[in-house]
């Protein structure tokens, strides 16, 4: 995108850095790096944020916004992920809520790229004390955005 592109969006600062676009590397949290100053965001990258954001947020932990996030989290805290069929069950259940918030938060005019579509768990990795899940984020505007989501875990 050209910064013409950027003029009449409203735009994300980009803090989830995944320079490889094909998700071979892990998401990196950079706000800025030696390289530059910070970038921006806006669609599917910005969709990705909006969703990473959601599910990384356990439901009841914003005391104003009591329903925004789901409860995986939570669930991989008590311990409760231990093999690839628990751990596709509630990420399912996650779908659900965060598919509700994400929905719900969306505004007319809209651009169509930054709309969530649906989101899909294609590979899943458990292993003591670690949890790789490699998730693509689909936009309604058909566009997507795979990503490698890191999670520690009780060994």
């Amino acid at each position: 995108m050209s910064l013409q592109d950027y003029a009449t969006r409203k735009y994300d600062y980009l803090a989830l850095r995944n320079v490889d676009t094909t998700a071979k590397a892990q998401l990196g949290l950079e706000l800025f790096t030696q390289v530059d100053n910070g970038q921006i965001c806006v669609g599917v990258q910005k969709l990705a944020q909006r969703w990473l954001l959601e599910f990384l947020t356990e439901t009841g932990s914003l005391l104003a916004a009591p329903d925004r996030g789901c409860d995986f989290m939570v669930a991989v805290r008590q311990g409760r992920l231990r093999n690839v069929l628990n751990v596709r069950t509630t990420f399912s259940a996650a779908d659900l809520d965060i598919r509700r918030n994400l929905t719900n938060e969306e505004y007319e005019g809209m651009p169509a790229d930054e709309r969530f579509g649906s989101v899909e768990l294609t590979n899943e990795t458990i292993l003591a004390g670690f949890m790789r899940l490699d998730v693509k984020i689909n936009s309604a505007a058909g566009t997507s955005r795979a990503i490698i989501v890191p999670i520690a875990t009780l060994p």
